[in-house]
């Protein structure tokens, strides 16, 4: 049965995915989000939007803003070589900050330039509340009374705050506070290279890069390094041709702890980021001599896109993994990034949300059990891990890690196939 109370933590895609599930099923939902700004900063990456996400927005959209532009191919080329190999993938490629943004004026009618006229609620449709600026300091369980307790402060004002619900669902991200605070054992790991990252306006592209990229998901293969690129809405939602962005992540390899990483993360102010420099912060003089060393290993097309790219930003890529999806008698549930965030090679953080809250939606029908769950998550994201490790290893030219990998993908989907595959259960110990 559908909860009448849920609390979301985490007001990003795989909260609001949740959300709007549940608010177009009745429920009264409340979303607590750590950033107190209206309007996220995306960096206009892009994102892919697997079939768990457009079964959502079929059901549940009613914008009926476009939120991604279709590919028909997938393309490698190797170094200065264009094609060398080319394949019908028919996907789904968006924009982060699009697809925010029609889900928010879905959930609590957001108007934005993506969605300036927000549907009006539709019958049946339970009351929402989105409350940004809400850091979370503590969860509790009350099992007498059934009720998971959350407590929280104002990030502006400090003032200090509870709310209680028959179900929480923990949707704030990979860096997860919920995670924390139930200490968790989750094992976190630098992947061993960085992206570098960046989105190009089409306008500014000859026509022939433009149709170089055009309706394919684009791979370029250079010595131990290797680039993904496509076209993307834009973050206000435009597809048209003319109005998109070219979209391209660069995998680098970079020692952890080197003199270069230090340098590719001190920004532009001398201050050290952990993990990500946003745009307009990276230190141009590092960027300029990443470019003059692989610009003329590229092919003409990438080397047009990277150069003109505005305003670049870079992240380091890992991932974290937990293997307990649910505490307190399955009435506090980590969904999406904040259960497990994969390396981002096959764009499926979007689809691990939204796989959540169709399993979630399927509990409430009484179609399977919580712990039926639970193994469901666990094993698509012990695959997943392992499948994104493949792509960034082959893309590398890392041979051996690509086969210790397969081996170990081999062996969880055959212990998974004779029933090998547990889920351990923890409850905090802040039970009521």
């Amino acid at each position: 049965m559908v909860p009448e109370s849920v609390i979301i933590i985490g007001g990003s895609v795989a909260g609001l995915l949740q959300g709007l599930q549940l608010k177009r099923q009745g429920s009264h939902v409340t979303v607590l989000e750590q950033d107190p700004s209206k309007d996220r900063h995306s960096h206009e990456s892009g994102i892919s939007i697997g079939p768990s996400v457009v079964a959502l927005l079929d059901r549940y959209d009613a914008t009926g803003r476009p939120a991604a532009i279709p590919t028909e191919y997938m393309s490698a080329a190797w170094r200065h070589r264009l094609r060398v190999a080319n394949t019908h993938w028919a996907h789904n490629m968006s924009n982060w900050g699009c697809l925010y943004l029609i889900l928010r004026a879905n959930f609590d009618g957001l108007a934005s330039a993506a969605v300036p006229m927000p549907p009006s609620p539709r019958a049946g449709d339970g009351p929402v509340d989105y409350r940004a600026g809400k850091k979370v300091t503590g969860v509790r369980y009350n099992r007498a009374k059934g009720l998971v307790y959350v407590d929280f402060v104002d990030v502006q004002t400090g003032d200090v705050g509870e709310a209680g619900a028959a179900l929480v669902l923990a949707a704030d991200g990979v860096h997860s506070t919920v995670r924390q605070l139930l200490q968790v054992p989750t094992r976190k790991e630098y992947a061993g290279y960085i992206g570098w990252r960046g989105t190009v306006p089409e306008k500014l592209l000859s026509a022939q890069t433009v149709d170089y990229f055009l309706n394919r998901l684009n791979f370029t293969l250079l010595r131990g390094t290797y680039f993904i690129s496509y076209l993307i809405p834009t973050e206000g939602g435009h597809t048209e041709p003319g109005k998109r962005l070219l979209n391209w992540v660069w995998y680098f390899p970079v020692q952890e702890n080197s003199a270069e990483m230090a340098e590719i993360f001190t920004d532009i102010h001398g201050k050290m980021h952990g993990n990500t420099v946003p745009q307009g912060l990276v230190n141009p003089a590092v960027w300029q001599a990443q470019l003059a060393r692989y610009v003329p290993q590229m092919t003409a097309p990438l080397a047009e896109v990277v150069s003109l790219t505005p305003r670049v930003f870079v992240t380091k890529v890992g991932e974290a993994q937990c293997t307990t999806p649910s505490f307190f008698d399955g009435r506090l549930v980590l969904v999406g990034d904040a259960f497990t965030g994969f390396r981002s090679h096959l764009g499926k953080a979007s689809e691990q949300a939204a796989q959540h809250a169709l399993q979630m939606d399927r509990v409430w029908r009484g179609e399977i059990s919580q712990e039926e769950r639970d193994r469901e998550a666990n094993y698509y994201a012990r695959r997943l891990v392992l499948l994104n490790r493949v792509i960034g290893f082959m893309g590398l030219g890392w041979w051996w890690a690509v086969l210790k990998t397969l081996v170990e993908y081999v062996g969880v989907v055959g212990a998974n196939q004779i029933g090998l595959m547990s889920n351990p259960r923890v409850n905090s110990p802040r039970v009521m």
